[in-house]
């Protein structure tokens, strides 16, 4: 997902407050196959009894023992997905084979439904990557609550990483996924955005080559500590009007499955001159992003 379009996404969500686009949906638009939907196969969903006494936002719901032998469940079920045909098929054609039911061309109003980015995308990656998203039937049902797992296919194997719990946004279709090649390794970016404040976050993982499962990738330097995660404003503007160089653009760190040599970051300053931000330059020493310079 590029921050181009998340940034337009985001903007759409703060005039529209009910939905927003897709990168996937801005490409052609997917077809559900005979093919494909003979490889496809349903999302399991997340299922348990909501605790009484707790709140929707409360976040004790995400330690209950019922929901977290559920999501056990859940895991167990998706290393299942081990068909080849599966794993072959687009992800945004079997996006396509949910939405429609049966094999053939979306009609008008599912092409529409995708246009508009009504439709909650569930599917997302490559051949050897999955990221599969879930709704939680207790935890922010009103800000889309769900759950993020990452499947990872090794030969006849599926290994299955919980990514995102207990995630909410204001933003409808707020998750995007990428992978940059590095040094013979995958760096997987699973990125999220929300409305209030307009901004975007940044998390990456690698696949452990032990254990199979993801884990984080520590590729940011922020003061003295190293993490996996990075956020930032979106522009929503011109950038002089912000404070920012004219040729400023909202955070991207991955192009062309590649890892950019450097990015930058934007918070928000707050005073009496309207919304502005601030810019903060990271660049790649070899090992991680460090900060070198603001403005």
């Amino acid at each position: 997902m590029t921050l181009h379009l998340k940034k337009i996404s985001v903007l759409l969500a703060l005039l529209l407050p009910s939905s927003l686009p897709c990168p996937a949906q801005k490409q052609r638009l997917p077809v559900c196959s005979q093919a494909t939907f003979a490889a496809f196969r349903k999302l399991p969903k997340l299922s348990y009894q909501c605790p009484q006494g707790l709140e929707e936002w409360d976040e004790k719901i995400l330690r209950v023992p019922e929901r977290i032998a559920e999501l056990n469940r859940l895991s167990g079920e998706l290393e299942s997905f081990t068909d080849a045909a599966w794993w072959q098929a687009r992800v945004e054609d079997l996006n396509a084979c949910e939405m429609h039911g049966e094999a053939g061309d979306l009609d008008a109003e599912e092409k529409a439904s995708l246009t508009r980015g009504d439709y909650p995308i569930s599917l997302f990656g490559n051949q050897s990557l999955r990221l599969i998203m879930v709704t939680d039937p207790c935890f922010q049902t009103g800000y889309n609550g769900s759950v993020a797992f990452l499947l990872y296919r090794e030969g006849s194997r599926v290994f299955v990483t919980r990514v995102l719990d207990g995630y909410y946004s204001r933003v409808d279709n707020s998750v995007g996924f990428d992978v940059a090649n590095f040094n013979g390794q995958q760096i997987i970016e699973v990125s999220t955005s929300n409305s209030m404040p307009p901004s975007v976050t940044d998390r990456y993982f690698v696949i452990d080559p032990k254990t199979h499962r993801a884990v984080p990738r520590k590729i940011f330097k922020v003061g003295r500590t190293l993490t996996n995660e990075i956020s930032s404003a979106i522009i929503l503007g011109e950038p002089a009007e912000l404070g920012l160089p004219r040729n400023a653009q909202d955070m991207l760190l991955i192009r062309q499955n590649r890892l950019l040599p450097s990015f930058s970051t934007y918070s928000e300053v707050f005073g009496g001159e309207g919304r502005r931000l601030k810019q903060t330059v990271y660049r790649w020493n070899g090992k991680f992003y460090s900060a070198v310079g603001k403005h």
